[in-house]
């Protein structure tokens, strides 16, 4: 008997598709049977293939276009979004949809800071202080109001008004990575929500997380660690790893340390939307990253193959800690092509959702 995991499915729209279908995926996720769905939150992708509403409005849609699925944004970050407005949204939805809500936190990324003028540094010391004041914040009242001074937040005797007493708050997962961020998970979140990990490298880093828990004096058994990956499953393997490898690659040029960590040999010049202005000019530059990057490499951080090879690879990520598997389905056409995702979706439900 395998133990209980939970899955979740990402969410997205393409460019020009009806608003509609977010709700109509999310709809189709929970009659079979995903414990979760999840968004991003993001001004713009870097590709003209994708469409990027508004996340929490969006989230309000989903949750009230379904029934009983967890929903969740993956991730936000507080240099675009205020923590005191991310409590004051997440008290209100949880209100709504009692149990069903979660957050994901980062410390964003620059290409969606830097455009509109936002800043780039000590981005990891906002989220640090942010974190905490969202949870000041939700146990807030007029009758517990709540100060702090710290170098980017203040709060002189602030509360909260949005009913959020009156139900749980949802759980904060953190997508950390480096050392800092993976210890900061482990002192101050509920859950961890990483990309672009091989079994290893989750492993060597949820440890480094379970250790900062174990010093803080946290407990273990309420820690949810998750990965958020791309799944590609179809009845033979080679459709499975055309569908993949080349968004696989993709999100590996995207995050220079991921690829460094599971393959220090690879080479990348950094981040790129930190040194090149121009849109366009990233692209390409990014495009060409990722097609020198190993096939294996690519391969070894997703979840893709016929129904068994998935299977396989969910338990070598549970074997080392992984309780919660947040995946976003890739069908043929690439990751914006949606024509044969909700086949994709079933046939996971069907052969491999129904194993555990």
């Amino acid at each position: 008997m395998k133990s209980q995991l939970r899955f979740g499915c990402r969410l997205f729209l393409a460019v020009n598709e009806p608003f509609q279908q977010i709700i109509k995926r999310a709809q189709f996720c929970e009659k079979h049977g995903f414990d979760s769905v999840l968004i991003d939150d993001h001004l713009l992708y870097g590709t003209e293939a994708a469409a990027a509403p508004e996340p929490f409005t969006t989230l309000a849609a989903i949750a009230a276009g379904t029934r009983r699925i967890r929903v969740g944004i993956a991730v936000t970050d507080l240099v675009r979004r205020h923590p005191a407005i991310i409590a004051q949204t997440l008290a209100t939805l949880s209100n709504q949809y009692p149990k069903r809500l979660f957050l994901g936190l980062g410390t964003g990324d620059p290409m969606n800071q830097a455009p509109f003028g936002l800043p780039t540094i000590q981005r990891y010391s906002r989220l640090r202080e942010g974190i905490g004041i969202i949870r000041q914040l939700w146990s807030s009242s007029i009758d517990k109001p709540q100060s702090f001074k710290g170098r980017f937040f203040t709060l002189n005797n602030a509360y909260l008004q949005a009913g959020q007493e009156r139900q749980p708050v949802p759980p904060v997962y953190l997508a950390a990575f480096g050392p800092r961020m993976l210890r900061l998970a482990g002192e101050a979140a509920d859950g961890w929500i990483p990309h672009c990990h091989t079994p290893a490298t989750y492993k060597m880093d949820l440890d480094t997380i379970r250790a900062s828990t174990r010093r803080a004096k946290r407990d273990l058994d309420t820690f949810s660690p998750a990965y958020y990956t791309l799944c590609s499953i179809a009845a033979n393997r080679r459709e499975a790893d055309r569908n993949v490898l080349g968004p696989a690659r993709y999100f590996l040029a995207l995050i220079p340390e991921a690829l460094k960590k599971i393959d220090p040999s690879a080479n990348h010049p950094g981040r790129i939307w930190e040194k090149i202005p121009y849109p366009k000019e990233q692209r390409e530059t990014i495009r060409k990253i990722a097609a020198e990057i190993s096939e294996s490499d690519a391969y070894n951080t997703v979840i893709h193959g016929t129904a068994e090879d998935c299977i396989e690879q969910i338990e070598d990520y549970r074997k080392v800690g992984c309780k919660e598997f947040m995946l976003t389905f890739v069908p043929k056409g690439g990751l914006w092509a949606s024509a044969n995702l909700l086949s994709q979706i079933r046939l996971f439900s069907n052969k491999v959702l129904s194993g555990y």
